[in-house]
This record gives C-alpha cells, sequence and structure tokens, in this order.
C-alpha cells in the first residue's frame, strides 16, 4: 500500500510542524525572511526586503543554529523511537530579482535568478560532500572573519556550466 493512513500521518504532520517552527524561529531571529515551504524544505533570504549590510554573516549564523536546532529536535525524535530529518544547507550570495510575481488573483513574494538557483544546487552538492552546509565563495568573501570554512575545491552543479568554488561552514571562528 502506498498510502498513509491518517493514525501514521499524523506523527508526521507533527515532526514536520516542529521542524518548521524550529526554523522559522531561527531565520527570523538572524534577520531573514522565510520565502516559502517547498515540500519538507524552506527558501530563506536575505538583505530584502530590508538591506542588511551582513547579510552573509547573519545566514551563516543562522545555518549554524539552524544545524544544533535539527540535531536537538532528531535527539528527541530518536528517543521517542521516530525517525530522524536529514537537513542540508546552501548558501549563495548575489544578485537577484525579488518583488512579488504570479497571476493578479494569487501573487507571492520571492527571489528569482541565477543567485538562487546556486544556492539551490549547493544545498544538493551536500550529498557528494556529505557535508550539512555548503556555501559559495561569494559568500565565503563577504563574510567577516567570524567563521570557520573549509575549502572543498570545486564541482559542478547541474544546469551550470561553470563550476561552483564550494566550502564547508564548518563553525564561528
Amino acid at each position: 500500500e502506498d498510502t498513509l493512513s491518517l493514525h501514521d500521518a499524523l506523527p508526521i504532520f507533527e515532526m514536520m510542524g516542529d521542524y518548521f517552527q524550529c526554523l522559522n524561529q531561527v531565520v527570523e531571529r538572524n534577520g531573514g525572511v522565510i520565502v516559502q515551504y517547498l515540500g519538507d524544505s524552506i527558501f530563506a533570504m536575505w538583505n530584502a526586503p530590508v538591506a542588511l549590510a551582513d547579510h552573509a554573516d547573519a545566514a551563516c549564523g543562522c545555518a549554524l543554529e539552524m544545524k544544533t536546532g535539527i540535531d536537538a529536535l532528531n535527539a528527541k525524535w530518536l528517543a521517542a523511537g521516530r525517525p530522524e530529518f536529514t537537513t542540508r544547507i546552501g548558501l549563495h550570495t548575489g544578485v537577484a530579482v525579488v518583488g512579488s510575481v504570479g497571476a493578479a488573483e494569487r501573487r507571492q513574494y520571492t527571489a528569482m535568478g541565477d543567485t538562487v538557483n546556486v544556492a539551490s544546487r549547493l544545498e544538493g552538492l551536500n550529498k557528494e560532500f556529505g557535508t550539512t552546509i555548503l556555501v559559495s565563495a561569494s559568500v565565503r568573501g563577504a563574510c567577516h572573519d567570524s567563521f570557520q570554512f573549509r575549502e572543498l575545491g570545486s564541482a559542478y552543479a547541474r544546469g551550470r556550466m561553470a563550476e561552483i568554488n564550494v566550502f564547508e561552514l564548518v563553525g564561528r571562528a
């Protein structure tokens, strides 16, 4: 049988609620905005709609705090006999088109462009590198000396001709 009963689905919905609550609180605490929930993931951004000079630092701090929060949720769930969630994060900074798009009856505030695509590809590259948080060279360069990074080299990302220089966000300096 390929479908879950309502009884079986309720714990998953409860876990997803706890998961998204954790992520939402961390993003807001770090000056970000959640633009969209996509299945079991989120799309968050910094520096829009309100400018934030140290947005790369804020996003990196947020990513580390998210990992800590999710690790705590996973420990709680494992103790209760529930499955863990695997979370991967990709961070990139650059120019994006930001605004409300969609049909006149249903508009959504979002960001579009290569910057958004690179962040998404970095999230996916975590699987290849066995990491949790990957950032681009532009994020690494925009951060002050507040964070530790491990250089992983370059990688091709689906849909891009040029390689991306990839760094793992390891922790605070």
